[in-house]
């Protein structure tokens, strides 16, 4: 119990400490009492105000904050908080308010008075208001970068650069506008997300604090909002922040292997799925002002790969079972993703124009197969319910009849449906269900390939202003996740590869691999991946540790 009170005492005094640094008071002739400070800090004591009226009361509407306006700073009437917790934050405030050593010491006093559950609770609250402050500051990054990109020059510092900034820095070293265009289209850059089974922030906390952040970057546009929208913007702010503090901060298990790969896909999904058309818009842009043409349609700046669910070195937990259910878990996410954006522009392409030649062919191709598939039998071809199908409110004969580029899309959301089927039970270890008159996709270049027709007929026909926006955004991420939305790296010591191949090549007849030349080792390999022809069976003799590779 001794050693548990002292970590209990390490634990909050380092959170004092922190709240020592990174105090946004104001501080007379300090260099720290600046705009952006005072800023800060009235953001800091915005958000805590609300956070301790909703502890407050349940019912903390408009009337509620009016009634408790004397109470901002203070916890009392929280019932949940200790009275010894309540008495250390009063002396915090004071701290706040004056950082000196002998207020300091006066928190420390406290503390030392308290017992272990008093001094976790007091170290659960401080930690969340400087979870406050983080998402304060966060938010205040996003207000001046923004404020810096509207062309407010007096926010200086050496990350306030914007691609322009950097495209101006290159053409007055001398580079040509065209070498930056051709630089950028030759290069690919590969974010690798990588398995860390420490990482301590849980999943519900981290997207509660985004919800959180977004409404903070509401509340900057409030001046905007009538009262009412204004109340309810402050209650699902107070909404937040209570969700925040009932979460358990804490794992109670181990995250398995394939707890992480699914983690790792929710990052893409939440935020990356976004930000990377974003990201595209910025560099057109930047090139525009330059003088120089947007990126080509196919150009990749950026893929993302994970060893989540294939970092096989060292983890006994990660098999090519999970490794297998892995894969069809991220097809599965990506098919689903690319199947919500189609059905999405089912609404934008509803065009009555004739499109191009590809197109009339393409839905010639269509009928074609519909009328393959319903057989000799002349049974009605079975619909596919496409998840929850969208186009159920359309009306059908002027689909059907002059609406081509819909005609187009539903097929391809047919065929995303049918991907997100068969990915989705692969990754439950069942068999694929049977197809429904569409064939999953099985590979990125085909689902490329026909989001790209409908792209160069709309470009081809006078409508390229509507090619321009969704569906351009949609070709770039299939460009940039594929139909795995991450390419799985496979890491093994290299010891087990090598009893592997030698396993491959002693059941051949050809020798032991493992002593072969380097030189022999990479022709042979080299000359066996060019191959067409099956080296060997899927099951042949060998031992259980090889079979595993």
């Amino acid at each position: 119990l001794v050693e548990g009170n002292t970590c209990a005492h390490r634990l909050f005094l380092f959170a004092m400490s922190a709240e020592r640094t990174t105090s946004f008071s104001s501080r007379g002739k300090s260099s720290f009492a600046d705009t952006d400070y005072f800023i800060l800090s009235n953001d800091v004591k915005f958000l805590r105000t609300l956070f301790l009226q909703a502890l407050r009361s349940e019912t903390a509407d408009a009337s509620e904050r009016k009634k408790n306006k004397e109470l901002k700073d203070n916890l009392e009437g929280i019932q949940s908080i200790p009275p010894e917790v309540r008495d250390l934050f009063k002396v915090s405030l004071l701290y706040e308010a004056e950082p000196t050593d002998k207020n300091f010491k006066a928190m420390h006093q406290r503390v030392l008075q308290m017992n272990a559950e008093e001094m976790k609770m007091s170290a659960r609250l401080f930690l969340e208001m400087l979870q406050h402050a983080n998402l304060v500051e966060r938010n205040h990054r996003v207000r001046r970068w923004r404020d810096y990109k509207r062309g407010d020059k007096s926010i200086q510092s050496s990350s306030s650069q914007t691609l322009l900034d950097c495209f101006k820095d290159l053409l007055e070293k001398g580079m040509d506008k065209n070498q930056i265009r051709d630089a950028l289209v030759s290069q690919n850059t590969e974010l690798v997300f990588t398995a860390h089974p420490t990482q301590a922030a849980r999943r519900s906390i981290l997207t509660k604090q985004a919800t959180l952040s977004r409404l903070l970057e509401k509340h900057d546009c409030s001046a905007l909002l009538t009262p009412t929208q204004k109340n309810e913007l402050l209650n699902q702010i107070q909404a937040a922040l209570v969700g925040i503090w009932e979460t358990n901060p804490v794992r109670r298990h181990k995250p398995t292997p394939e707890d992480e790969a699914r983690y790792g896909l929710s990052v893409v999904e939440q935020s990356i799925w976004e930000a990377v058309p974003e990201h595209y818009h910025a560099v057109d842009y930047a090139l525009k002002q330059i003088g120089c043409a947007p990126l080509p349609i196919d150009c990749c700046l950026l893929t993302f790969a994970s060893w989540m669910g294939g970092d096989r070195d060292g983890n006994p937990f990660v098999t090519a079972k999970l490794t297998r259910r892995i894969t069809y878990l991220s097809q599965w996410r990506a098919a689903n993703l690319y199947w919500t954006e189609v059905g999405t522009l089912l609404w934008d392409l509803s065009i009555a124009g004739l499109p191009n030649t590809a197109i009339l062919e393409e839905i010639n191709r269509i009928a074609g197969e519909k009328n393959q598939g319903r057989g000799a039998s002349s049974t009605p071809l079975k619909k596919s319910n496409s998840l929850n199908a969208m186009n159920f409110d359309f009306y059908r004969p002027q689909l059907e009849t002059e609406e081509f580029y819909r005609q187009v899309l539903t097929y391809i959301r047919d065929r995303l449906a049918a991907t997100v089927r068969r990915a989705a039970a692969l990754s439950s270890d069942l068999p694929p269900p049977e197809d429904v008159g569409v064939k999953p996709y099985g590979k990125t270049e085909e689902l490329v390939k026909d989001l790209l027709r409908v792209y160069k007929s709309l470009h081809e026909c006078g409508d390229g202003i509507l090619a321009e926006g969704r569906l351009k955004d949609l070709l770039v991420r299939v460009h940039t996740f594929g139909l795995s939305l991450n390419r799985l790296d496979i890491r093994q010591e290299s010891n087990r590869h090598t009893d592997a191949i030698d396993a491959i090549t002693s059941h051949l007849g050809l020798g032991s691999y493992r002593t072969w030349n380097e030189d022999t080792k990479i022709q042979w390999l080299t000359n066996e991946l060019h191959s067409k022809r099956p080296l060997i069976p899927l099951r042949f003799p060998c031992s259980p540790e090889v079979q595993e590779v």
